[in-house]
């Protein structure tokens, strides 16, 4: 945890440096572009607050009202960075396409005002890596989004950079300026888009079919399990919680069932890095009937139609 917070407040350090620079130096020569740039930068430091924030609140220990502990914390911050994201891309777009309907208006750039975004592409790029590589050990969501944020604004410099450019090097070029800063506004809704999805999918409660299909082939192999039904995952900021049925021989003892239900819990958590919680239900083992047999057998056959019978049921 404390790794996290460190790269959080490094990159918090960077942004709020960042932000100034292009900003100051967008307004001061009269580039959108660049100044573009440095509102990215700044909704950057804003994210880095706000991962801080969930760090801090999401890291707090299981209690009587949240059993499950406050990670998902994490995912509800990483949503409203996504949705800050995209708020700061559309107010950036809207003002592009203003500023081209009067382009007579526009002139030229000094060249000085590439430096910024220059300085931007190389520390944001840094910082990503860095920020990724940490998020992804620690599997955290919030320091995840963080993370591509600052790859975005990396990225949202070289439509700056260009933009700006060509502004600089010819003044009836200066209509490019501002088509920079929309190319910067679509680096930044795709940001939102990557960001918002999967913490929405995770908070309500949407399902990874392909995860629990191999949940359930996995505790097949374990000894003393006849069957496994109802097999249900679901994502707690970047953790899997895991609740399946198992069907074991009706003539065992209730300790040897138990022993084969921890079995499976063990096996789940053990193989599984992400899997940090596993509800084993016990029942016995019946055989099924004939009609049941031939209906699965026919299944079976259809290929995928078999494949489909045996999907695990997904929590809504």
């Amino acid at each position: 945890m404390r790794g996290l917070y460190q790269i959080t407040l490094l990159g918090a350090v960077v942004n709020l440096f960042l932000a100034l620079f292009k900003i100051g130096a967008g307004w001061w020569a009269g580039s959108q572009a660049v100044l573009a740039d440095g509102l990215h930068s700044l909704s950057d430091l804003a994210t880095d607050l706000l991962a801080l924030l969930g760090l801090r609140y999401g890291s707090a220990p299981p209690d009587e009202c949240h059993p499950y502990g406050h990670r998902r914390i994490e995912t509800l911050v990483s949503v409203v960075i996504g949705l800050l994201l995209a708020g700061t891309g559309l107010g950036l777009m809207v003002k592009a396409l203003l500023s081209l309907k009067h382009c007579r208006a526009l002139s030229g750039l000094p060249p000085w005002v590439l430096l910024p975004p220059a300085l931007s592409l190389i520390f944001k790029e840094a910082l990503y890596r860095i920020t990724l590589r940490v998020g992804e050990r620690a599997s955290s969501p919030a320091v995840v989004a963080n993370a591509h944020h600052h790859r975005s604004d990396a990225l949202s410099s070289i439509p700056a950079l260009v933009g700006a450019g060509l502004a600089a090097w010819r003044p009836q070029l200066a209509f490019f300026d501002p088509v920079g800063s929309m190319a910067v506004s679509l680096f930044i809704l795709k940001s939102a888009w990557n960001i918002v999805k999967p913490g929405v999918v995770e908070l309500c409660d949407g399902v990874d079919i392909s995860e629990a299909c191999r949940i359930r082939e996995e505790v097949l192999r374990i000894k003393g399990v006849r069957d496994a039904h109802r097999v249900r995952t679901r994502k707690h900021a970047g953790h899997t919680l895991v609740d399946l049925h198992i069907q074991v021989d009706p003539e065992l003892s209730v300790r040897e069932g138990h022993e084969i239900s921890e079995e499976v819990k063990k096996t789940l958590l053990s193989r599984h890095r992400r899997v940090i919680d596993v509800v084993v239900h016990l029942e016995p083992y019946e055989e099924p009937s004939p009609e049941a047999r031939s209906s699965r057998g026919h299944r079976e056959g259809a290929g995928e139609g078999g494949r489909r019978s045996a999907r695990p049921e997904g929590r809504s």
